[in-house]
Parts: structure tokens; C-alpha cells; sequence
């Protein structure tokens, strides 16, 4: 397996200096990747392109669409359309992987939430670059569910639909996942996979400047007072929301979907990695018992991590929680035919306050 090798920093040198330092004017140029070597897989993206995410039903004020900025595919031969969330990455792990980016005019960054890559292709906007085009190199160490956004306004983009899910398998590819299994070298074969990207829309903060309530460049970090405000970005009051871009609440309207159900037959093992991506609390509740395998691409109770972590059954009809950025890898086994409730609920993270029920089934055959 080939090893990306990470030299120590030589601050002495300017041009690498610069791509370390924090907190000023991050570098827009467009550098040549530091120990790049030669991919397995390779993903094109073009930050920033705008897209229209239609609706079932119109919003209270009338319009039957919300203005999404989103991650595309900038692959040079069998391009995908432009879509909600981005096109989602696979990989396996130990692979090398290169994301090339064309961040725009105006330097966007890609972050692969989760991976551990090194300081320069992490793509934290302010502590490396926001690049104009760039080739993120990174190697996934661990099999799990991730996703990738851009890191520049973090809070604003995200929520415009800059991001994508981000898979890891394990080396044997699809089809298994790492968990509790002694006895297959902790590898669980599944049969279904649902994937689940939850996520709430703002429309009003979709009609904000991608550069809004910034600090502007050379701001002094040492003084609070050359920051700007947040400006509405404290103030969160989601309309629309979505299943892995599947609107299934618009304003106080529920609009069953096909399209979430997860369908199995009797004896399946079902897979669902669900991704926090967005900003209220959300709520699950199942009809069937669900075990909780993995938390934040890291498998519960399997080396190294025994010693702090096993994995846990929640129990039918009984809910849990996830905040932003949270991932969870749940197992079913559906040892009975039925049709049996999955519910997401989506409630203030100050107040309490509940804006709305997503309702779909797992139906077992």
C-alpha cells in the first residue's frame, strides 16, 4: 500500500511558509500539490455553481424554489448534471485519492470532513488557502461515512448546499462495513444501504452574497473589533426540509416520497448511514430495533477502540438525537415482514421549539 509522506514544515522557505500560516490573507494562487504521487481515484469538482432545487408545493411567500450554490462535477468525460448534495465521493481505504477543484474567482476550498489529510490539502479556508484550482491529495485510513463541503464561510455555504456525501468502504469494496464481528475480522456484510443526508433551508440566507459577514482580508485576529458581525447568521428559521435533496417539508406542508422509503426483503441486513448536514436537532425514531455500529467514521467496540466504545441497539420507537456534523452507521435486520415508521424530526437548538416531521417507512417483503 503506497504511504503519502508528511515532512516536517521548512518555515524557512516563503513560498511554503505561506501555506501554513493562519488567520491572514489565505494564498488564492493555484500551487502544485506538495509530495503528489499518482492517484487511484481521481474526483473533479467546480465550487460555487448555482442550482435551483424545485419544490412540490410553493413556500408562504410564493416561490417554488429555492436558490442553491453547490458543488459540481468537473469531470472532463461523463460529466453528471448539477445536483443536491454534490455528487457523492466512494473510495476505499488505503487509496490514494485526488480531488482537483476549481474553486472560482473568488477561492473556495474543499474540506473532506472526517479524513486526516495534511495542513495544506485540509482545506480549512483562513488556516490554508481558498484556492482558485487546486489538486486536494488525502488517503482514507479508516472505512466509514463522511462527507466533504466548502470551508471557506463555512456556516453560510454549507447551508447554500455546498457539500456532498463521502464514503469509505473497506478494502473488500461495497456490500460490508466495519463493526463489532470477531469473527470476520470485525467486517459486517449488509444487503441494503440507504444514504441519508439530512438537512434544513433558510431561504432568506440563501439571498445573502456568498462573501457575507466575513472578516475582510488582513484583518488582525488579535483584535475582536475587526470582525464583523454575524449579521442574520445567528438568527436560523428553516422552510424547507430535505432527505439527500428530496424536499419533504415545505413550510408546514408534508409530502410523502417514494423515493425515502428503504425497501428490503425478510432476512436483509440493512444499512443506513445518515449525515447531520444541517443546523437544527434532529430526531429519529425507527419501528425497528436499530444497532448503532459506527459514529463519525469510527466503528464502535473494534480495535483500537474497544477500550471506550461498543456498540449499542436502540430500541423500536424509541428516538435519539444527532447534531450538526454527526454521522451514524445503524444496522437492521429484518427478520419479519412489515411496513414500519422512520420519522425525522427537526427541532430549534435554543428553544426547543419543533418546525417539522419528515415521515417515511422501512418496508420489509
Amino acid at each position: 500500500m503506497a504511504i503519502i509522506p508528511r515532512g516536517l514544515v521548512n518555515l524557512s522557505n516563503p513560498e511554503e511558509a505561506v501555506m501554513f500560516q493562519k488567520f491572514i490573507c489565505p494564498p488564492k494562487e493555484n500551487p502544485v500539490t506538495p509530495d503528489g504521487l499518482t492517484p487511484d481515484v481521481t474526483f473533479y469538482r467546480k465550487l460555487m455553481v448555482g442550482f435551483d432545487l424545485n419544490l412540490p408545493v410553493a413556500l408562504p411567500g410564493g416561490s417554488n424554489k429555492v436558490r442553491m450554490q453547490v458543488i459540481a462535477d468537473d469531470a472532463p468525460v461523463n460529466r453528471l448534471p448539477e445536483q443536491f448534495p454534490a455528487p457523492m465521493m466512494r473510495v476505499r481505504q488505503g487509496q490514494i485519492v485526488h480531488t482537483v477543484a476549481d474553486g472560482g474567482q473568488d477561492g473556495h476550498t474543499i474540506h473532506h470532513h472526517g479524513i486526516e489529510p495534511t495542513p495544506v490539502n485540509d482545506g480549512v479556508g483562513h488556516t490554508s488557502m481558498e484556492i482558485g484550482s487546486y489538486t486536494f491529495q488525502w488517503q482514507p485510513n479508516h472505512a466509514g461515512t463522511y462527507f466533504y463541503h466548502c470551508h471557506k464561510n463555512t456556516t453560510l455555504h454549507v447551508e447554500l448546499g455546498m457539500y456532498g456525501l463521502l464514503i469509505v468502504d473497506p478494502p473488500e469494496g461495497p456490500g460490508f462495513v466495519p463493526g463489532f464481528n470477531p469473527s470476520n475480522n470485525h467486517l459486517i456484510r449488509y444487503n441494503v444501504e440507504a444514504l441519508w443526508a439530512v438537512d434544513e433551508i433558510d431561504p432568506i440566507w440563501h439571498e445573502l452574497g456568498h462573501n457575507a459577514f466575513m472578516a475582510k482580508c488582513g484583518a488582525d485576529p488579535n483584535r475582536p473589533d475587526t470582525y464583523t458581525s454575524d449579521g442574520i447568521l445567528h438568527d436560523f428559521n428553516p422552510e424547507v426540509f430535505v432527505i439527500s435533496g428530496i424536499p419533504a417539508v415545505v413550510g408546514t406542508t408534508a409530502i410523502p416520497d417514494p423515493r425515502l422509503e428503504i425497501n428490503a426483503r425478510r432476512g436483509d441486513t440493512i444499512l443506513l448511514r445518515v449525515v447531520h448536514a444541517g443546523y437544527t436537532v434532529q430526531q429519529f425514531t425507527f419501528g425497528l430495533d436499530a444497532t448503532v455500529i459506527g459514529m463519525d467514521g469510527r466503528p464502535l467496540g473494534v480495535p483500537p477502540y474497544q477500550s471506550y466504545s461498543r456498540p449499542y441497539t436502540v430500541a423500536a420507537n424509541t428516538p435519539f438525537q444527532l447534531t450538526s456534523a454527526m454521522r451514524h452507521d445503524l444496522l437492521f435486520r429484518s427478520g419479519r415482514r412489515g411496513t414500519f415508521p422512520a420519522k425525522v424530526e427537526f427541532f430549534d437548538w435554543v428553544t426547543g421549539v419543533r418546525y417539522a416531521t419528515i415521515q417515511t417507512v422501512i418496508r420489509v417483503r
